[in-house]
């Protein structure tokens, strides 16, 4: 277009010069004519060659030089040639003769005989442009008149002025037409950018920049439909990023969507070329591989994986190990449709989360049961967090060396549908999984505190804290709540948090459990002897009770060696420190005695008693309850053990 109005200027530019030097030769003719024609009468000198004036010639000659005419001839009625000012044939010889020269030309016919006033210009572009017109005096032409001039100068100057303004048009045009080409051609760019950009986002979480559920949806599909010609297998796992929460609540969501980054970056590079990865949940990613030839390939992968991924990422001086769990379902055995292998492999990965020493589970029948029971616990978590669904059981506490009854240790516990109790070990890990550990943590402390503030002092209740309860720094102002709302005094609460909660050294943790220190109430140590250094923990913060586990119990009555000095070495250490010693699972009188002899402050087990609902509770323990009471003694039938 733009060179289509290049040419179109230019052709008609050099037109317009043509024109106007003929103009200009036009006008030139014009005046040296009136000239001739004038009161002077030059032309009937030169017509004739008689002059009343001498020199006549001369001065024509002077003044078409002066009128820019560079030659010029006469010529009669007839058309002969009368006088030329030079002759360009004999120029060489007669150059501006003074009398003029006459060469012979002689005008055409069809010149000659039009009637009236009119002008002929010649101009080929190259040599100089001449105008041939008649000489015209009172209505009667008397003869005719051919001027010569040198248009050089004028025809560059035309050419200079027209070039400048046809560049001026021509970039004018470019501007007119380029400028919205550009701006057009950008506008499409932004918007196969931005279409692009929607296609992406549709397929992919705009997070990790891997495919979504929805895409990799579509891709297990296409790839499911394939297998039933190839027969090949195909393995789906389903990868679960562990304590995510966790990490949200202690680094920030801004660290915990970094480490999703990172995760998700480690799983995709850890990959083959044909694998595909997606982000299909919050912290939950899928791999599907194709071409599956043996489950040893699969467990070589997720040791990959778990590998990768686990490496320690420092976030701002924030370390953190990110664990995966891995479920694995292999199409078409465990489903012939997304949905199936989606279910089958999350169920898989659930079973992965209580067995981390393999490096995958795959999915058996089996656990299709185990899920449906694990949601249906949810379920009843959920009703029972809503609507007060939960139960206090309490476990008495006895005097090492008397068995005088001291306090009792608050148990959760939740019923079914049908009213049968569910095994904390089974529901206590849902709850911690789904979040829901704060709540009841939280009815637990005021429940604890509300009962035992209707029993005897100076018993006291014993309640279990989780990690996840001391995230949001409001756990001191629960506890003072609940005390306050109970009206007791700190004394008569025992918390209990077990060595992992120390592991960073959290200072926002440590200052918690000072506060909670200020309130009078203890702080034990629970599961000692279960972590793998439970002795680097005891100089981080004072606690005041150790809780010896029961496995220890467990040995002991298997009759495991060394076990008897392991345990008098706790309590002596214990007691060094300034510690009480509490040992649980205690279930026959000869560990009963045992543990007397070495001077351990406080017993817990079966053989005390089992635990009970508060109002069994109060009718086994506390009918009849004397500060100096023993287990025998009092209004307690003789079923209740005695070991002093």
């Amino acid at each position: 277009m733009t060179g289509f109005v290049a040419l179109s200027l230019f052709a008609i530019g050099h037109v317009a010069v043509g024109r106007l030097v003929e103009a200009e030769m036009r006008s030139r003719g014009q005046n040296f004519a009136d000239l001739l024609l004038g009161p002077e009468n030059y032309v009937d000198a030169l017509l004739t060659g008689i002059s009343r004036r001498p020199g006549t010639g001369d001065l024509v000659r002077k003044v078409a030089d002066l009128s820019n005419v560079d030659g010029y001839a006469i010529f009669d009625r007839q058309g002969n040639e009368v006088f030329r000012s030079k002759s360009e044939r004999y120029e060489w010889l007669l150059r501006d003769r003074p009398g003029g020269v006459s060469t012979g030309d002689k005008l055409g016919s069809s010149v000659v005989s039009r009637p009236g006033f009119w002008q002929v210009v010649y101009d080929d572009g190259q040599t100089n442009p001449s105008v041939i017109m008649p000489l015209i005096r009172d209505g009667r032409t008397i003869g005719f008149l051919s001027v010569d001039a040198d248009m050089a100068a004028e025809r560059y100057h035309y050419q200079a002025t027209l070039a400048r303004t046809y560049t001026f048009v021509v970039l004018v045009v470019l501007a007119a037409t380029l400028v919205p080409f550009v701006l057009y051609v950008l506008r499409r760019r932004k918007i196969a950018e931005a279409d692009a950009r929607i296609r992406f986002l549709a397929d992919h979480d705009p997070l990790t920049q891997l495919l979504n559920r929805r895409r990799m949806q579509e891709a297990c599909d296409q790839l499911l439909f394939k297998i039933r010609a190839t027969r090949e297998e195909i393995a789906y796992l389903y990868v679960d990023l562990d304590d995510l929460a966790e990490i949200n609540d202690r680094c920030g969501q801004a660290r915990g969507d970094e480490i999703l980054r990172i995760v998700g970056r480690r799983i995709a590079t850890s990959l083959g070329d044909e694998d595909l990865v997606a982000r299909i949940g919050p912290d939950d990613f899928a791999v599907v591989r194709r071409r599956v030839g043996d489950r040893a390939e699969i467990d070589g992968l997720a040791r990959r994986l778990s590998a990768a991924v686990g490496e320690a990422v420092d976030l701002d001086g924030h370390v953190v190990k990110p664990k995966i769990s891995i479920g694995c379902a292999i199409a078409p055995d465990h489903g012939r449709s997304h949905s199936e292998l989606v279910k089958h492999a999350e169920i898989a990965h659930f079973h992965h989360k209580g067995a981390h020493q393999l490096p995958l589970v795959f999915f058996e029948p089996s656990m299709d049961e185990a899920m449906h029971r694990r949601r249906q616990i949810e379920a009843q978590i959920k009703r029972a967090v809503e609507n007060g669904g939960f139960e206090l059981f309490y476990q008495p506490l006895v005097r090492g060396r008397d068995g005088t009854l001291v306090g009792f240790e608050a148990l959760v516990r939740l019923r079914d549908e049908k009213g049968n109790l569910i095994s904390p070990g089974e529901f206590v890990p849902i709850a911690e999984a789904r979040g829901y550990i704060k709540a009841i943590g939280s009815w637990v402390i005021r429940e604890a505190t509300r009962q035992i503030a209707e029993w005897p002092e100076p018993l006291f209740v014993s309640v279990n804290l989780s990690a996840v309860q001391f995230v949001d720094g409001d756990l001191v102002e629960i506890i003072r709540s609940a005390l306050k709302a109970a009206g007791i005094q700190g004394n008569r609460l025992e918390v209990e948090v077990v060595e992992s909660l120390l592991l960073e050294r959290s200072t926002a943790i440590l200052d918690q459990l000072y506060a909670l220190k200020q309130l009078g109430i203890s702080i034990d140590m629970d599961d000692f002897g279960t972590g793998y250094s439970s002795l680097g923990y005891l100089w981080r913060f004072p606690f005041d009770k150790l809780k010896i586990d029961q496995s220890f119990m467990k040995a002991l009555e298997n009759g495991e060696p060394n076990v008897k000095e392991i345990v008098a070495t706790i309590v002596a250490l214990a007691h060094q420190m300034k510690m009480k010693v509490t040992t649980e699972g205690v279930e026959t009188e000869d560990q009963a005695r045992f543990l007397a002899s070495l001077g351990c402050d406080q017993l817990q087990g079966f053989f005390f008693g089992k635990p009970l609902p508060a109002a069994e509770t109060v009718e086994t323990f506390l009918v009849g309850y004397r500060r100096t009471d023993r287990f025998g003694d009092g209004a307690r039938s003789a079923a209740v053990r005695r070991i002093a």
